[in-house]
């Protein structure tokens, strides 16, 4: 079964390269890119952009196979992995708005750490805090 995915896989990304058109949205992409992750990713493949891996060994041609289909995302639709944001440091906390009690300070931080890409989720959290002072 692995075997005819990913040969259906990549055959649906020669078709689509002689097409000359690459739209992540459509349904063979798609399909593609969940065949990569499920057949390749999940089973440990080490991708060569970036994508985490799970855990375990592919045999030789299984990799193969994988390498190729990575290739063919790549080449194909300049595929890249999703990168979830990272939140940077906060900021050193503002001066207190009063000098004599009953202020606020604030520090900030922001979703650069890294910035999220190619879909990747925000980070979650607030993005400011504040104390009093």
């Amino acid at each position: 079964m692995v075997k005819f995915t990913i040969v259906a896989v990549v055959f649906s990304l020669v078709a689509l390269s002689s097409s000359n058109k690459c739209n992540l949205e459509e349904k063979s992409i798609e399909k593609s890119i969940k065949s990569y992750k499920n057949q390749c990713l999940r089973k440990g493949f080490k991708s060569s952009i970036g994508c985490v891996s799970g855990e375990g060994k592919l045999g030789k041609k299984a990799l193969k196979k994988c390498n190729r289909l990575e290739l063919s995302l790549i080449d194909l639709c300049n595929y890249s992995c999703p990168i979830n944001g990272g939140w940077s440091d906060y900021s050193d906390w503002t001066p207190c708005s009063t000098e004599c009690g009953g202020g606020s300070q604030e520090r900030k931080r922001s979703c650069s750490n890294p910035a999220p890409q190619f879909g990747g989720a925000d980070c979650l959290g607030d993005a400011e805090e504040s104390q009093e002072c």
